[in-house]
């Protein structure tokens, strides 16, 4: 068995045991309690997921040339089947964005081009992401009233710079390569190496990309929006379960788990982290153990039950077939 697959199970063996033991340290009948009272309503909640993902894909739309803009229902399914391959499968939360630049370059003639606008949307996100949960620590003051908190922005705002410059500066050394060498090894399928072959075109296209100011912006408000989208998720399922919550408070929720689910990106999903976050924030919030650990596991089926049709898509529409290259001319 090679190192990285021996890291891989080591990572996900340490989530599921922190995952498992967060559960029964809990009242766990409390807690199907809780899911009991939401039943079908669950799938509305899975439903509304729809909505988020369309709108990154409209933030991404803005990063095309007028001249390879691919169809709006394309970048749709093509963010599905990357946010089910991330959260999925053990791809460091990263590889599905080497799949939707391979599933959009397709029928693109400039293949560097589609790889190069989802570099660029992937580094914008990660920018929204870090002002999100920087707009959730700050509504977190807000609400705890508590002084020490304000170590947490500081914090917040540190890790999100280095991650930020750490990524783009990984753009010039080759994370491209490194990444799609890491689905490569995962879909065991020699085609997708084309991929490596056309990031060497990358850097003029991403450069290009960064200079086009107006579609950034654009970009990165359709992506802020995006984040602030995913809220409705948990204020959806709280409503259903009886505790309603305010925005604000939801958006607090989602903010910082994401967070806590992003620096355990080692982890696959962030199982276990993500979940423990939504645990200590819902606690400082005013939820009980029950509730925040119910809407952890929901959160969890959500992914189940989006991502799985997702990665049985991708199969059916691209999977058996021979994979296209992105080589570009």
């Amino acid at each position: 068995m090679s190192k990285s697959r021996l890291i891989s199970l080591f990572f996900s063996f340490m989530g599921f045991t922190l995952f498992i033991w967060l559960f029964i340290r809990e009242d766990l009948t409390g807690i199907f309690a809780i899911l009991s009272i939401v039943k079908w309503k669950f799938f509305w909640i899975a439903s509304y997921r729809i909505i988020p993902i369309t709108i990154d894909a409209f933030g991404w739309l803005k990063l095309f040339e007028k001249d390879i803009i691919p169809r709006f229902s394309n970048l749709v399914s093509a963010r599905w089947i990357c946010e089910a391959f991330n959260t999925l499968l053990p791809v460091a939360q990263i590889g599905g964005h080497f799949l939707r630049a391979k599933l959009i370059g397709k029928n693109i003639v400039d293949k560097a081009k589609a790889g190069a606008t989802v570099v660029v949307d992937f580094t914008i996100g990660l920018v929204t992401q870090i002002l999100f949960t920087i707009g959730g620590l700050i509504l977190l003051i807000q609400e705890s009233q508590e002084e020490d908190i304000y170590s947490w922005i500081i914090i917040g705002i540190i890790a999100g710079l280095v991650a930020v410059s750490g990524f783009i500066l990984a753009q010039r050394t080759g994370l491209f390569s490194i990444g799609a060498k890491g689905v490569n090894l995962l879909l065991r399928s020699r085609k997708i190496m084309g991929l490596i072959e056309s990031s060497r075109n990358l850097d003029q296209q991403i450069s290009d990309s960064y200079s086009r100011k107006d579609r950034l912006v654009s970009c990165g408000l359709w992506r802020l929006a995006g984040w602030i989208a995913k809220s409705g998720e948990i204020w959806l399922f709280l409503y259903f379960a009886g505790s309603p919550v305010t925005i604000q408070e939801a958006m607090i929720l989602e903010s910082l788990s994401t967070a806590f689910r992003s620096v355990a990106f080692a982890i696959p999903g962030g199982l276990g982290v993500q979940d423990g976050g939504i645990l200590l924030i819902g606690i400082m919030i005013g939820l009980s153990p029950e509730k925040a650990l119910a809407l952890a596991l929901v959160k969890r089926f959500r992914e189940i039950v989006v991502g799985v049709p997702g990665l049985i898509y991708w199969f059916i529409v691209d999977g058996h077939q021979a994979t296209p290259q992105l080589t570009g001319k």
